[in-house]
């Protein structure tokens, strides 16, 4: 589902530590529930800790599945508005380290 003029928010749940080099992100994505609208300004890695797979929407309209599951993680270099929806029946969540240098 296209954006619109929904206004973007924060890139997860919560901020779990920050320093000069990197910025690390809790994402809890509960069944049913999205994310915020959001852009990534720095390339990032997730890491999945409980639950599987997600759809990332884009705000072109366009979306993706994104399989995974506990323990598999992903480097991220691109950066595109987008937001992740949790259509399972259980919990998402995941680790998401930004890379600052």
């Amino acid at each position: 589902m296209p954006r619109g003029n929904e206004p973007l928010g924060d890139i997860a749940t919560d901020v779990l530590f920050e320093n000069d080099n990197v910025k690390i992100w809790n994402l809890v994505v509960k069944p049913g529930e999205a994310s915020d609208w959001h852009m990534h300004g720095r390339d990032y890695v997730t890491i999945v800790v409980e639950g599987a797979g997600l759809t990332v929407e884009y705000d072109d309209g366009t979306s993706e599945d994104s399989p995974s599951g506990p323990g598999t993680w992903r480097y991220h270099g691109e950066h595109k508005i987008h937001r992740v929806v949790n259509n399972t029946d259980s919990r998402y969540v995941n680790v998401l380290v930004e890379l600052k240098k």
